[in-house]
């Protein structure tokens, strides 16, 4: 079995069987990305957790069927379990000791692409569309790059997708600092999205 599967399991596993009724409903409401299609009702209702599970991986790959399960979670106001699905995430895709040096050059390296231009900036469209965790990058950027005023107008927007818009609105006036700090908490909170990009 894949990483991402397993741990879309665990968290589907950690549910009591009200609770995993509750997130099959809320999964027919949550928003999907633009590319995305929804799981038929007629079949998500009769689904058991493994089941459910292969079929969040046949539909949305790994990396987004995690998020995806995040945001339901979320949506359930089960934080706990979407924190302990997204530490899960992240101590799966950590490297060793051995190989924190080479991660940190890897991420330097990676920032901005051979032509110069960087990574958020190169995978704008990709970003827009495909990210969906977008509160918790604006946590992130809060009182960083983004002043209330603009992590406030950002929130405001009703999809993920107008809120990455919105965000690259105002990154016109950011340097690259300041898109590093972007590129940060989009590694922290989509980690499988980014490890795709850097792959393209």
């Amino acid at each position: 079995m894949s990483c991402g599967r397993d741990l879309i399991l665990t968290a589907l596993d950690n549910l009591t069987e009200d609770e995993f009724n509750r997130f099959k409903s809320k999964l027919l409401t949550v928003p999907l990305r633009d590319d995305c299609k929804r799981i038929p009702r007629g079949t998500l209702q009769d689904l058991d957790r493994v089941t459910l599970t292969d079929k969040i991986v046949s539909y949305y790959l790994d990396d987004y069927g995690i998020e995806l399960t995040v945001q339901v979670l979320q949506n359930m106001h089960m934080r706990a379990e979407a924190v302990r699905l997204q530490g899960a995430v992240g101590s799966a895709s950590r490297p060793g000791p051995a190989g924190n040096a080479a991660q940190s050059t890897q991420h330097s390296a990676t920032a901005c692409t051979p032509s110069g231009i960087h990574f958020v900036d190169k995978h704008r469209v990709s970003l827009i569309s495909s990210v969906t965790l977008v509160d918790q990058v604006l946590d992130r950027l809060c009182g960083h790059v983004l002043n209330p005023e603009h992590y406030e107008a950002i929130k405001a927007e009703n999809t993920p997708q107008n809120q990455m818009r919105r965000l690259y609105s105002f990154m016109r006036a950011w340097d690259a600092a300041c898109k590093d700090q972007l590129l940060q908490a989009l590694k922290d909170t989509h980690p499988f999205l980014v490890q795709k990009l850097e792959r393209s």
